[in-house]
């Protein structure tokens, strides 16, 4: 990825300076143009799409509401001046909703005057009471309910200018909508900007896999990362191992856009099954590396000299090695683990191409492809190619054990039920042992869970 994106301390996740040289983005010619709707909208109408969830502001408002009070109780005074708000911008969501692109803080600042409080999490007292106004200086102190009725009417029937973004836009186009909006004193980084345009259980999953304690651990982080930059590694990968190095054209920034666009609900069987192979792909990449995984080796010059690990986390390596891991079983690198170390040593001394395409910038497609091949073959030569078989006994031979023998082979007790059992490896599946009947024995669940010593 490129240098402006690249975590040191998984700070510097923007990615607008110059020497970016991102590829255009492919986009029909037909679908170049933003699709907008101009409506002034008064206050009244907006506070009650935002009550009942047709206008959505923000999905977690104590990480994106940054106003303070004052800062807030002054954009209420401009109302009742009549001095002109800046224009808002929403994008239509599935489901008839909106969601605001540009004016969060605004309308969040309006709706929760009109409501009396904050919303919940903001580092501010709940209850709004208007501050540092400098003009209605007579107003300071007082709630919505204890404005008079003519004032309380002057700020619900103000009008904000409001464009709504078709939904028959383009997703690469209102992502760079939002962008070219966000271009203020805060700027949101690009995950950022990904949590605010495609919300759905997809950003759920990222921001519960920024949790997983391994992947913190190989970040150096107690905690996820307060803007976003693990989530976005964690959509790289996704989107890499749906899309596989083979079909990558270039432009990471837009095929992570597309793969949470297209993807944003996925159903409970592809959540658990996205969620098990980033666990798993994770788990396999500390088990070999540790606190080194993903980050560039640069062997010593000259005699007697040492080579250095750098501390920062490479994109090129969280891409390559974390990719090829993910086609793999703790089965098959677990027992090599100390191989695969020495081969990534050697890769990272001996093959120039390589580092050259770890280090230089950009997500070129034959670069991706390239570093993904050659690791391929040099984790083939170790491991072999990926193991196929399962690591889940059929229930047609667990009847079978059971109809045989119902006796737990752990406890030595008689299992009362067929679904009261589980099928064992005899030999732990992560140290090699195949899935076939010779290799099965009969247990109760929860002796087998207690056991120890299992993949997971």
């Amino acid at each position: 990825m490129l240098d402006t994106e690249r975590l040191d301390g998984l700070d510097t996740l923007n990615s607008d300076t110059p020497e970016q040289e991102l590829p255009a983005l492919d986009i029909p010619k037909h679908e170049r143009r933003v699709q907008t709707v101009i409506q002034d909208l008064p206050v009244e109408t907006l506070c009650a799409k935002i009550s009942r969830g047709a206008l959505i502001l923000q999905p977690e408002f104590q990480r994106n509401f940054v106003w303070n009070s004052t800062k807030a109780s002054r954009l209420i005074e401009s109302l009742l001046l009549n001095i002109p708000i800046p224009v808002v911008y929403v994008a239509e969501a599935p489901g008839g909703k909106q969601e605001v692109v540009d004016g969060q803080q605004r309308l969040t600042s309006i709706s929760a005057f009109v409501a009396g409080s904050f919303p919940e999490g903001v580092n501010l007292k709940r209850e709004f009471k208007l501050s540092g106004l400098q003009v209605l200086d007579e107003l300071n102190g007082k709630r919505f309910v204890d404005l008079d009725v003519a004032t309380q009417n002057l700020i619900l029937e103000a009008t904000l200018r409001v464009i709504v973004i078709k939904a028959e836009s383009h997703p690469d186009v209102k992502f760079e909508v939002f962008e070219r909006l966000n271009l203020g004193a805060e700027k949101l980084n690009d995950q950022e900007l990904r949590n605010c345009v495609y919300r759905g259980r997809y950003n759920t999953l990222l921001a519960r896999l920024s949790e997983y304690k391994p992947f913190l651990e190989i970040q150096g982080l107690s905690a996820p990362h307060n803007r976003m930059a693990d989530r976005q590694l964690i959509l790289r990968f996704f989107a890499l191992h749906r899309l596989t190095h083979l079909h990558y054209r270039g432009n990471m920034k837009q095929v992570m856009n597309r793969e949470l666009d297209e993807h944003r609900d996925p159903s409970d069987t592809s959540l658990k099954q996205f969620e098990e192979l980033f666990t798993r792909s994770i788990d396999m990449a500390w088990a070999v590396f540790g606190k080194k995984a993903f980050r560039r080796f640069q062997p010593g010059t000259g005699a007697g000299a040492n080579g250095t690990w750098e501390e920062r986390l490479n994109f090129a390596l969280w891409d390559t090695l974390l990719y090829t891991f993910s086609f793999y079983q703790k089965s098959d690198i677990i027992p090599h683990a100390d191989r695969i170390y020495e081969e990534f040593l050697d890769l990272m001394t001996h093959d120039p191409t390589f580092v050259e395409y770890v280090v230089s910038t950009g997500d070129k497609a034959e670069r991706v492809k390239y570093r993904a091949d050659v690791w391929r073959q040099r984790m083939d030569a170790v491991v072999g190619a990926p193991r196929t078989d399962g690591r889940l006994f059929t229930r047609k031979l667990k009847e079978s054990l059971f109809e045989q023998d119902p006796t737990c082979a752990i406890c030595g007790q008689r299992i009362q039920s067929v679904d009261d059992a589980e099928v064992d490896h005899i030999v732990h599946y992560w140290r090699g042992g195949k899935t076939i009947p010779e290799n099965a024995r009969l247990t109760h669940r929860h002796c087998n869970r207690a056991r120890g010593g299992r993949e997971d």
